[in-house]
């Protein structure tokens, strides 16, 4: 089975509430953590040191953004860049952040968030899902959280393996899929 166009969406907006205290997201949402990852930005929190951050901001460029565009383009070999210095460095540049927040309100940067959210963490957690022979768009939402913030491995290697390859060959059963979700 396929998730449809509508179980996407609710699984995207579980995740958004918890991402962004909103269900579609904030587009302009900035964080800077003392986890490392240097500026959290947008509906999925695109992080400098995992690469989303900067795949958002080519693929805003791409889309022929125009606010901020000489800032991103001058930032963009930092970006490239994961040593805690170029992390620190982007962390505290308030030139930057300024233009993160105003190029969020334009389609290209909305365009640009969403496709680099659904290549890069939604896409992986259907592959994940079908793979699983997972159904729930509750299921959908768990995988889809886990992938975005880098534990899906993790967390899955912790859940007894038995539930999923049984899952393979009953997909219909539902029960099963919510025990190894839960």
């Amino acid at each position: 089975m396929t998730f449809t166009e509508n179980d996407k969406l609710k699984a995207f907006t579980i995740v958004q509430v918890f991402e962004t205290s909103r269900p579609f997201g904030d587009y302009a949402a900035i964080a800077v953590l003392n986890d490392g990852a240097g500026v959290s930005y947008g509906i999925s929190q695109f992080t400098h040191r995992s690469g989303s951050l900067a795949a958002v901001i080519r693929e805003y460029l791409k889309n022929g953004g125009q606010t901020g565009k000489e800032v991103f383009a001058g930032v963009l070999p930092l970006l490239a860049k994961k040593s805690v210095e170029a992390i620190n460095q982007l962390a505290s540049d308030i030139r930057f952040k300024t233009a993160l927040r105003s190029a969020a309100v334009t389609r290209e940067m909305k365009a640009a968030q969403q496709k680099v959210a659904f290549d890069r963490y939604m896409r992986p957690a259907l592959t994940i899902c079908e793979r699983f022979g997972f159904v729930l768009p509750l299921s959908l939402a768990v995988v889809y959280d886990s992938v975005t913030h880098g534990s899906w491995e993790w967390i899955s290697a912790r859940v007894d393996t038995r539930n999923p390859r049984r899952l393979a060959n009953a997909a219909a059963d539902t029960r099963l899929e919510q025990i190894w979700i839960t």
